[in-house]
């Protein structure tokens, strides 16, 4: 790419797709156009397909950076400001970050098979009795109110029938019919986002979202779009480092 960079266009047509300027962006483009530009035209691959709405890319956008192995604040004002900007109610807001509030789970769900195999390399005994009638009800219990089952459930169904039943009421939340504000394909998709992305990389929780999205109407393309946006989530360290080299250049 050339070195003479057009600043001034490149920062409108980051605007233009939506992109809220700040700080941040501003010391970047300065340090850096050619990088700017380059991160440009990988942020443009899934802005400008769109096929995903604009508004449902926003929040994808926001799923990954509020998620409890993120937290990068910056993004998650910036990502609220722009869906808001692009039709998002408060309602679809609030219900994407409830949806992103259950990753804390996969604490159990990774835990568990490891339990499991190391009880099973010490030669402790398991309980691996058939499910009794409550935990036959518990399991029937979520399957009505998230839509699936997987068989990951059941070694937690038996082991720890109490924090199963408290975690399906608390991830219940998003899909009862008195709120269920975003459509299930779309809640879905949230959920693949902050399975893949960098921060958590939970291989069997996107492999189950995806089947769930497909089967709920989701397109390769669709899933695609959101590896797409999931991976624009690399810029961190360069909106973070940036700032903190402009400051320690200004001290200095």
């Amino acid at each position: 790419m050339a070195q003479n960079v057009d600043a001034a266009n490149l920062k409108e047509t980051f605007v233009a797709q939506g992109g809220i300027w700040g700080p941040a962006w501003e010391t970047i483009l300065q340090a850096d156009p050619v990088y700017f530009a380059a991160y440009l035209k990988l942020r443009s691959v899934p802005m400008n397909k769109k096929t995903l709405p604009y508004k449902t890319q926003e929040l994808v956008l926001l799923a990954v950076n509020a998620s409890t192995t993120t937290l990068y604040e910056p993004g998650i004002r910036a990502h609220t400001a722009a869906a808001l900007a692009a039709g998002a109610t408060r309602q679809e807001i609030m219900e994407t970050l409830e949806l992103s509030s259950v990753l804390g789970v996969h604490a159990t769900s990774v835990g568990v098979p490891c339990l499991m195999e190391v009880l099973q390399e010490t030669g402790v005994s398991a309980q691996v009795d058939p499910l009794d009638e409550r935990q036959q009800h518990l399991k029937a219990d979520f399957s009505a109110k998230r839509g699936y089952w997987s068989p990951h459930w059941e070694t937690i169904l038996r082991l720890d029938p109490l924090f199963f039943e408290a975690y399906t009421e608390f991830s219940s939340v998003p899909f009862r019919s008195d709120r269920n504000f975003l459509d299930a394909k779309t809640k879905e998709l949230m959920y693949c986002a902050i399975d893949c992305a960098c921060t958590h990389l939970y291989a069997p929780g996107l492999k189950t979202h995806i089947r769930n999205a497909l089967r709920y109407g989701a397109t390769p393309s669709e899933i695609m779009e959101v590896y797409n946006l999931a991976s624009l989530m690399g810029i961190h360290t360069v909106l973070a480092g940036a700032t903190a080299l402009a400051e320690a250049s200004a001290t200095s």
